[in-house]
């Protein structure tokens, strides 16, 4: 019997060993009942006919469904169908619905499928597989949903898996050595798990669903982790839902350190931290950092607003925790982040303005992550009862592919634009507040300006609020007006159930965000001056404010690269704004001491056309390497300091 699992890699995402298929696979592989099966995986997305070509007369294809994949997969299923009609198609993963009604209303509306596995898949899929071998019904298995003579059978509730020895490891057991061989190529990361299971109940989320937090042996994550770092992968992502919850963690966090000491790998470790336990993780991220390895630690606390954190149950998780995390990694040179969603319940236009202020601290090596809020399958708010509890509104959007990538089959998120607190025209407002400063601090479009705001003594409340209201009040033809025009292009796309993404002038497909780093570097003195202008209003009356704030756009003009400006620029400045800056902001404005400034633009500042250029600056920035280096020093001696300017640190 052969059988072939297919987890196909999602749009424009990093391409890693495909965890979820390669446990399926290493723990059909494990038992003695399946012993001489023949069991592949697929991964590549390619053209449909190209996908079930890959297939060799096959018996068993199982598909791993994620959202960032379901339609490409479900596609190629339906064609697999039509060319093996008698071979079992079987789906699982986090995009299977759950629910009953829902299993069955998916079932009907994907004809191809023959079986759907809920929940964890390992060792369903295996004793399906003995089932099928051996000719029995699938009655007396739990956690599926099938048909008989034209009705779903849906069988008894999914059962945990507590033992996850009982797993097969795809790392130690040839899966991916095979699966090394023919792709070699295509993978630039590692995702590894080390538990499973979370304690929160976040209704936006299905972690929530397995709430024990049940371990892999310690013998078999260092085995792991040993084969990635002895096949080269230099980059590792963890799947786990709270790394550091568990006391070994500080162990598995310096056997990372030692692999990196004996053997320069890994170059980057990228992890989801346990939400209240900022001592461990401070532990666990001094012993990483100490180790030269990369690190960008997430904050996932998605709102800073109670109500909201509430409405999402979600308000044991302790944001001033979060804060005091972000603060002591901020003053190690540890880089953050943190992520927030647009869409939740109980948000408002002038509360999320609020959680933006509080997510754009002035530590330089922070940033945040906004996403729209997107229903997933088998995630408490997208339940019926919580849909009609909160009013949601919600479209179906395409996930556009880059161009050239997949011009076959998009997959599309199903993302929500209003709620009984928050309705449309207010999703809008927030919509652009919230890219908006996506782009001024995240790309550094006026970072230094947001700074020397606060210095200037102005909240970030009222300095977002006053960038968000320059908008508003824009002529068409300055650039604001043309951000204005971008970002309401951008919300009608998908209140029209349209892209996520649109064209840009590269002729690929650009975030919002980055299409508003277009048009602002396209004419960026003034887009400097018209932001300058909006802060006017809001800082501190009288002369040093206002000298804070008009130096600061020159600093932050001498420090963004141009096109076609390689050559290194000096300038003489009142405040020595490259030590306050890489302090963090810290203090009542940038020291008053004359100091004298010298820029290095990056390599890449020597590209004199700006389409050219403004692609190559923003891929720089978008993974974190250095953008220039600034030296500096007091105009009567002293010494030269360099700071490489850094939007985070380089991994690798």
């Amino acid at each position: 019997m052969r059988v072939v699992v297919s987890q196909f890699e999602g749009i424009d995402a990093t391409p890693v060993l495909p965890l979820a298929a390669g446990v399926l696979i290493a723990t059909a592989r494990a038992d003695p009942a399946l012993a001489g099966l023949e069991l592949g995986i697929e991964l590549v997305r390619r053209p449909i006919a190209a996908a079930v070509a890959a297939y060799d007369r096959p018996d068993v294809l199982g598909f791993a469904l994620y959202p960032w994949n379901a339609t490409y997969a479900l596609t190629v299923a339906a064609a697999a169908r039509a060319a093996h009609p008698g071979a079992l198609i079987v789906a699982g993963g986090p995009s299977v619905p759950r629910r009953p009604a829902q299993a069955e209303a998916f079932l009907a509306a994907h004809p191809a499928v023959d079986v759907l596995v809920f929940a964890e898949g390992e060792l369903a899929f295996r004793d399906l597989l003995r089932a099928h071998r051996a000719g029995q019904p699938f009655d007396d298995l739990a956690g599926l949903a099938f048909r008989r003579h034209g009705q779903v059978v849906v069988t008894a509730p999914p059962v945990r898996v507590l033992d996850l020895a009982a797993t097969g490891s795809p790392f130690l057991d040839g899966t991916f050595d095979a699966l090394w061989a023919r792709h070699r190529e295509r993978f630039a990361m590692a995702l590894l798990e080390t538990n499973r299971g979370c304690p929160f109940s976040c209704t936006f989320c299905d972690w929530s669903l397995t709430k024990k937090i049940v371990e892999y042996p310690r013998a078999r994550v260092d085995a792991e982790l040993a084969w990635v770092v002895d096949h080269g992968l230099s980059h590792v992502m963890l799947a786990d839902a709270n790394f550091g919850i568990r006391p070994r963690d500080l162990e598995l966090a310096r056997a990372v350190a030692g692999h990196r000491a004996r053997t320069g790998r890994p170059t980057s470790f990228y992890f989801y931290l346990t939400k209240n336990d900022h001592a461990r993780n401070l532990a666990t991220l001094d012993i990483l950092h100490g180790a030269g390895i990369a690190t960008w630690v997430g904050l996932a606390v998605q709102d800073f607003d109670p109500a909201v954190l509430a409405a999402v149950e979600r308000d044991n998780i302790q944001t001033a925790e979060a804060g005091a995390l972000r603060d002591l990694c901020g003053a190690r040179g540890i880089p953050t982040y943190n992520e927030l969603i647009l869409g939740l319940p109980e948000q408002t236009a002038s509360s999320f303005l609020a959680t933006l202020a509080e997510a754009t601290p002035p530590w330089p090596r922070h940033d945040f992550v906004l996403f729209l809020c997107r229903l997933i399958d088998n995630a408490e708010l997208g339940s019926p009862a919580s849909r009609a509890r909160h009013g949601l509104i919600t479209r179906r959007c395409q996930w556009l592919a880059s161009d050239g990538r997949d011009a076959i089959v998009d997959e599309v998120q199903e993302v929500v634009v209003g709620t009984r607190d928050l309705p449309i025209a207010a999703w809008r407002q927030a919509y652009r507040a919230g890219f908006l400063t996506a782009a001024l601090y995240n790309l550094r479009l006026a970072r230094v300006l947001l700074h020397a705001g606060e210095a200037a003594g102005a909240s970030r409340v009222a300095l977002l609020g006053a960038l968000v209201d320059a908008l508003a009040a824009a002529p068409p033809a300055s650039v604001y007006g043309e951000l204005s025009t971008i970002l309401d292009r951008y919300a009608d796309a998908i209140l029209a159930e349209g892209p996520l993404v649109l064209p840009g002038p590269d002729g690929g497909r650009l975030a919002v965000d980055d299409a508003l780093a277009w048009a602002a570097l396209a004419r960026y003195p003034a887009f400097l001056e018209e932001t300058a202008a909006a802060l006017r209003g809001v800082i501190a009356p009288g002369p040093r404010a206002l000298a804070i704030l008009t130096e600061a756009v020159r600093y932050q003009a001498l420090i963004t690269p141009r096109p076609g400006a390689a050559a290194a620029i000096t300038s003489e400045l009142t405040h020595d704004w490259p030590s306050y800056l890489a302090a963090g902001a810290i203090g009542d404005g940038p020291p008053a001491r004359a100091t004298v400034v010298t820029f290095t633009p990056p390599t890449y500042a020597a590209i004199d056309d700006l389409v050219a250029f403004t692609t190559t600056h923003l891929a720089v920035v978008r993974t974190r390497l250095a953008v220039g280096e600034v030296t500096a020093h007091p105009t009567r001696g002293g010494p030269v300091r360099p700071r490489p300017l850094m939007v985070l640190p380089a991994g690798g």
